[in-house]
This record gives structure tokens, C-alpha cells and sequence, in this order.
């Protein structure tokens, strides 16, 4: 991983992954993002990125919880 972390098989991979829930939270939006506004997320978009994450963290990351955050960011909402 580019971590340094290695991983034997999909079961650890899972493990590694599962270890930082910030960092995979925040890519998570980073692709729903690009998703949903159909457009590639740039530098100035970092800042709304991480607060969808931060915002999330109270729900436990849930996806639902992601969405909704998203949903009513101001990256989505003035898009």
C-alpha cells in the first residue's frame, strides 16, 4: 500500500483499509463527488471534502451519511 503496509489476501487488504477511517472516508466523497457533479474534484474542492468527511464522522461514516452530507454541502448545491 503506499503506506508501506502490506497486506496477504482480501481478508487483511479489508483490515488495512478498515484501519483509517478518515482517510478512506474522505476518498469515498472524493469519488461520489466526481460522481455526482460529473466533474473532477480540483484542489479548491479539498476544503468541502474533508468537512463531508468530518461532518459524516458523527454517523459512524455510514454511506447514508456521506450522501446526505454531500447532498447538502455547498459543493453539490452550487455546482
Amino acid at each position: 500500500l503506499p503506506n508501506g503496509k502490506s497486506f496477504a489476501g482480501p481478508a487483511e487488504f479489508k483490515q488495512r483499509m478498515a484501519e483509517d477511517d478518515d482517510i478512506f472516508a474522505k476518498a469515498l466523497v472524493k469519488q461520489l463527488s466526481t460522481f455526482a457533479l460529473r466533474r473532477l474534484m480540483t484542489i479548491d474542492d479539498e476544503p468541502e471534502i474533508q468537512q463531508i468527511a468530518q461532518n459524516a464522522a458523527a454517523g459512524d461514516y455510514r454511506l447514508q451519511d456521506l450522501i446526505v452530507e454531500l447532498v447538502l454541502s455547498d459543493l453539490f448545491l452550487n455546482r
